[in-house]
């Protein structure tokens, strides 16, 4: 790929980045309700060649878990799956619309986010079960409004309005964003203590152990061992210099708890709205949710794996640190 290509393809990954830590801003409740504000830049770079666009997409998906923590995890393999899969529609869509002109960014927008919504569905219920499914009907439209909200912002941005609060590709592309460290989130490298810590052939070994643990808790079925499990995660979070945060843990509960309520399984404890919540669902999700909640403390620790220096990936970690800081910039003048 082409230099220019290269760095075309990292500032709109970059862009994508910076709209989805903007909307990490606002909390969530429930895992996977969200506007997907990160698309507004694939809607951006639409005239990109199909290879490129999918590529970016990938970038995307990557990024946004090693920034996020969730690189261990389930939740980046089904991002990545939902990501490449929209992504692709949506492209297709925008080839078509060429020829026809009959279907605006919006319908893009739209149809790539449904089908967004789809793909996380039927990928969270091979793990979760079928009572995932139950949530498709309140996903497709919560997916398809934010898929509009999503273009709109599109639009917005590609008239100039806004711009000021983002460089231009050319503004940043000036200087090397490969010289950045990866700015955006806390890099164990700028902590002296977690620097200490892990240095060399230690972080290697930390890293090994931090990811077997992570493979190893999905062969767990002890309640005790994997409340274990969450602890130890926890633990390696605040080694790795990353800020322990409570609410996507209590996330993924509800979500996990709420699955549960459409598979009865045992004994009826309670019925809630006429549905029975019973003994064995509820001891199969707490069981799942520990899990999830495990590889998503020891996935933070991803931090600590620094992408290869003029990678894509480092370039777009580069730019997303420019854009942070002009951002921050604006805000301090303003």
């Amino acid at each position: 790929m082409r230099l220019q290509n290269r760095e075309h393809l990292a500032y709109f990954s970059a862009l994508s980045l910076f709209f989805s830590c903007i909307e990490m801003i606002f909390p969530r409740f429930v895992p996977f309700f969200r506007l997907g504000l990160g698309n507004i830049a694939l809607l951006m770079a639409l005239e990109l060649p199909f290879g490129s666009f999918i590529l970016l997409a990938l970038v995307k998906a990557t990024a946004s878990a090693l920034t996020g923590g969730t690189l261990f995890s389930p939740f980046f393999l089904i991002s990545l799956a939902q990501t490449v899969l929209s992504a692709g529609l949506m492209r297709s869509l925008f080839v078509l619309a060429q020829k026809s002109n009959r279907l605006s960014v919006y319908g893009i927008s739209a149809l790539g986010s449904a089908a967004s919504a789809l793909a996380q569905i039927l990928l969270c219920a091979l793990y979760l079960g079928r009572g995932t499914l139950a949530l498709f009907g309140p996903m497709l439209i919560f997916n398809t409004l934010s898929g509009i909200i999503t273009a709109f912002f599109c639009v917005q941005f590609s008239c100039g309005k806004f711009s000021a609060f983002l460089p231009a590709f050319s503004q940043i592309s000036a200087q090397s964003p490969a010289d950045s460290d990866y700015g955006g989130f806390q890099n164990p490298a700028e902590n002296p203590k977690a620097r200490k810590k892990l240095r060399g052939v230690l972080k290697i070994v930390f890293l090994i152990c931090v990811l077997s643990l992570a493979v190893s808790v999905f062969f767990i079925r002890n309640i005790a061992f994997l409340i274990a499990a969450v602890i130890v995660g926890f633990a390696a979070q605040k080694i790795s210099g990353r800020k322990i945060m409570l609410l996507p843990h209590i996330s993924i509960w509800i979500f996990v708890l709420m699955t549960a309520l459409f598979m009865p399984e045992g004994k009826v404890l309670c019925r809630i709205w006429g549905i029975s919540v019973t003994h064995g669902a509820i001891l199969t999700a707490v069981t799942k949710a520990l899990r999830l909640s495990a590889v998503s403390a020891l996935s933070q620790c991803a931090v600590m794996i620094p992408p290869p220096r003029n990678s894509v990936l480092a370039l777009t970690l580069g730019y997303y640190k420019k854009m942070s800081d002009h951002l921050r910039r604006i805000r301090t003048t303003g």
